[in-house]
């Protein structure tokens, strides 16, 4: 199948748009996923220290400029949720991401095949 110059650079202009677009959501995709494995690393570090204080210790939660007194088990409880909250949305965020940098390949390669396929055949000499 042959096609016109015309059509062949508008596909040409939407392959390449598409792979814009899923290269920016990708890069968007791996720094969200970035931040989850960071707040889940904090809460795994701060559950281990608060866990080796004594159940007697006074716990402070910051609530904006203010700390209120808590007891540790509700912190630690609280901190737990959150780690597996960060773990599930890391899970679906690594599901997003496989999604489209396959997405992204299957686009580079279709780019490469229509690149391949308009360039122009050499004329056999008369």
């Amino acid at each position: 199948m042959s096609m016109t110059p015309e059509l062949a650079q508008r596909v040409m202009q939407e392959i390449q748009e598409k792979m814009v677009e899923t290269g920016r959501q990708l890069g968007m995709v791996r720094g969200q996923l970035q931040a989850r494995e960071r707040e889940k690393r904090v809460c795994e570090l701060t559950v281990k220290e608060l866990r080796s204080l004594g159940e007697g210790v006074s716990a402070y939660r910051a609530v904006g400029k203010m700390f209120i007194q808590e007891p540790l088990s509700g912190l630690v409880k609280e901190l737990d949720t959150r780690k597996a909250d960060s773990e599930r949305e890391i899970v679906a965020l690594e599901r997003a991401g496989t999604k489209l940098q396959r997405e992204l390949t299957d686009t580079q390669s279709t780019w490469k095949d229509i690149m391949h396929h308009s360039q122009p055949t050499p004329q056999a000499a008369n």
